[in-house]
């Protein structure tokens, strides 16, 4: 049997030399038997074939080969293998010039997306572009008599390699196990921003009842995008979304908003959210809008935004997914470029979010600034600028500001600093109650740092100890209402010291920072010796401890007092522990590092107090399983806060987070608790997909 098989071989091998010099390549045929049809030019191979020539390599029990139009019938037990796919099939048609075929009962590994599809028939419609019946795609492997770690099943699947993926009845599995049904699937098909459905996401809530969410990605130009989303919530009403970004040479941006009429609450909320830069010839534009029509907006739909993060909101610190602070601000400003220095037109507004207060007033402001001028180790710089305020029923007026700087450095092991401000300020106001109603304010600020390290190195251990002193002088004349940061400043005369320490050996080593303020000018309660800052950190064996406290010497009491400590005891197991403590009516470290602020003696002084622990354990429970867990308890109120367990697994192709939180609320008055329940699915090449999301209240 081998001496016929290589006899046909030779023959062959021979005879398709001759025939395929048309081609301008070699094919070559092994099998059982072999036999050419003069008159149709085929070539009939049987049993256990191998057919190749330098663009693919094909196995199979049959195959009848068309010299002519280069086609190629396989059946029995069919592998195929070129450079964009790999397949197995019961049996399939393939035209090896033109790269078409027809599967059936087949599997197919596309190459470059890492693709495997699995259908009862599968069509290659040319090199890249393929349509599927009864298929399941996956970027996971097949096994065989194992079920997948996660796949899509679709009854018609189109596919064009980067370029679409869409999928018509389409459920989402894992293990076999039914997650999730859309009744159309459009994703990109592969690294190439593609218009498609996004994952659907759906859950269920105490107080909104029942969610579905779907969103469309539409790309509009290769630097133009926009994404359409929908919330269903049974119990409260449909939210309709819009994100629409954009990005060229000189201009880039992204704009977004959102509404949805509350029926349950009987409120229409609407946010609008935006970020536009434009460059022209020495002029930028800069636009920045924040806007809700409800104060408690982000109280009660904070959290069901889903708008993806991009270049301009992070370049500006702007993440849509966020809690907010109390104002909201929107600004417009054109810029206009000059030697060492610029012109600007600044238009600002604010809207407070806290219930039973009024937002600031308007401001409009034409301004010049001077970069700062280097002579030797001295810098100069200034800037001035005239603003106009409005706010109907409220304050309004004009202020005029004026401002040089000079900043001086010296030294080497022992470096000082300074800096010298100046600031004169005219004023044309009304309506300033409760406030001065004054013409004009000035100010001098002086700041002068000494800083100096000492370094000790050793073959055993090394030791640095960085001593500091730090003068601050601000002189100020009037109280008119405040109406940027630096007018809340009053008179300070502050004298800053500390020093700290760190000595490190091999498997130990210790940190140590001690901080001192003395006001000249301290008032009422407060004393001019301000509480003195401790702070440590210890790391020996598996064990981390570190501690920072303010501990009142004069008053001979402690104003805050935390604790963390963490223990691995071995590489996947950690434990933490901390704990928050300050004392009703403590001194808060934000007003003692930094300059007085106005009234802070009589308004700012009181603090809340807070004791708070916190139990965390992270544990890796073998190479694919991870779990974390998070309990805080509140002392001072003996309840639990913010608490959350995470389950996370990972396989090769794919991944799940499992996660359940709780948290306090205030619904209508009353004091309740939240728990949310929600799964998310890391699948390569497609990334996260969040399937499922429960919240209730208790």
């Amino acid at each position: 049997m081998k001496i016929r098989r290589y006899s046909f071989f030779l023959y062959f091998i021979l005879f398709v030399f001759f025939s395929e010099a048309s081609y301008g390549m070699d094919i070559e045929i092994v099998s059982e038997t072999l036999e050419r049809i003069e008159k149709e030019k085929k070539i009939i191979a049987i049993g256990d074939v191998y057919m190749s020539d330098i663009t693919f390599d094909l196995k199979a029990q049959k195959v009848i080969y068309y010299e002519e139009n280069g086609d190629i019938e396989a059946y029995g037990d069919l592998y195929y293998n070129d450079d964009e796919i790999t397949v197995w099939a019961e049996e399939g048609k393939f035209n090896r010039d033109k790269k078409t075929g027809l599967l059936k009962n087949a599997l197919l590994h596309i190459k470059k997306q890492d693709m495997w599809i699995k259908a009862s028939e599968i069509e290659r419609i040319n090199e890249i572009t393929y349509k599927a019946k009864k298929a399941t795609f996956s970027t996971c492997e097949p096994e065989p008599e194992t079920s997948q770690p996660w796949c899509f099943t679709g009854e018609f699947v189109d596919l064009v390699v980067d370029d679409k993926l869409i999928s018509k009845i389409t459920t989402f599995k894992v293990k076999d196990v039914p997650i999730a049904f859309s009744p159309i699937f459009w994703g990109p098909g592969g690294n190439k921003k593609k218009s498609g459905f996004l994952p659907l996401k759906f859950g269920n809530s105490n107080t909104r009842g029942f969610r579905l969410s779907p969103a469309y990605y539409l790309v509009i130009d290769s630097n133009k995008d926009a994404t359409f989303y929908l919330d269903y919530f049974s119990k409260v009403g449909t939210g309709k979304g819009v994100e629409y970004r954009y990005l060229d040479f000189d201009t880039r941006g992204m704009w977004y908003g959102y509404q949805i009429k509350d029926r349950k609450l009987d409120k229409e909320f609407i946010e609008l959210r935006g970020v536009h830069l434009q460059k022209l010839k020495g002029v930028d534009l800069l636009l920045d809008l924040n806007y809700v029509n409800k104060k408690d907006f982000y109280r009660e739909y904070g959290d069901i935004r889903s708008v993806l993060n991009t270049f301009v909101f992070k370049e500006f610190g702007k993440d849509l997914s966020a809690r907010y602070d109390r104002f909201l601000q929107s600004s417009a400003e054109i810029s206009v470029a000059a030697v060492q220095s610029r012109f600007y037109l600044l238009g600002q507004g604010w809207k407070d979010l806290k219930q039973g207060t009024t937002s600031p007033p308007v401001k409009l402001e034409l301004g010049y600034v001077v970069y700062p001028y280097s002579f030797g180790q001295l810098n100069i710089n200034f800037n001035t600028n005239l603003a106009e305020f409005y706010k109907e029923d409220g304050l309004k007026g004009q202020r005029l500001e004026i401002s040089p700087q000079i900043s001086y450095s010296m030294g080497d092991s022992v470096k000082l600093t300074q800096s010298l401000t100046l600031k004169e300020t005219f004023y044309n106001l009304e309506k300033t109650f409760p406030y001065e109603d004054t013409s004009h304010r000035e100010m001098i600020h002086y700041n002068a740092k000494s800083f100096m390290r000492f370094y000790n190195k050793t073959q055993n251990f090394t030791h640095i100890i960085e001593p500091f002193l730090e003068g601050v002088f601000i002189g100020v004349n009037g109280k008119p209402p405040i109406l940027k940061e630096t007018e809340t400043i009053d008179d300070t005369t502050l004298l800053r010291a500390g020093v700290y320490n760190r000595l490190n050996f091999k498997n130990f080593s210790f940190q140590a920072r001690v901080t001192q303020v003395y006001d000249f000018k301290a008032k009422n309660e407060w004393d001019k010796l301000y509480p003195i800052l401790f702070e440590g950190r210890v790391s020996f064996w598996k064990i981390n401890f570190g501690f920072d406290t303010y501990q009142n010497i004069s008053k001979r009491r402690t104003e805050r007092f935390n604790i963390d400590i963490s223990f691995s005891p071995d590489e996947a197991t950690s434990f933490s522990f901390n704990e928050r403590y300050t004392r009703d009516g403590a001194l808060s470290p934000t007003y003692l590092w930094s300059p007085t602020f106005r009234d802070q003696y009589k308004i700012q002084e009181k603090e809340e107090g807070v004791k708070t622990y916190a139990f965390t354990v992270a544990k890796k429970l073998s190479k694919r399983l991870f779990f974390t867990t998070n309990v805080n308890y509140d002392a001072k109120s003996s309840e639990l806060r913010d608490s959350s367990l995470n389950i996370r697994y990972t396989q090769a192709c794919w991944g799940a987070n499992i996660s359940v939180t709780r948290r306090p609320v205030e619904i209508q008055g009353k004091k309740t608790s939240e728990f949310s329940f929600l799964v998310i699915f890391e699948l390569k090449g497609l990334g996260p997909i969040r399937v499922y999301e429960r919240s209730s209240t208790s």
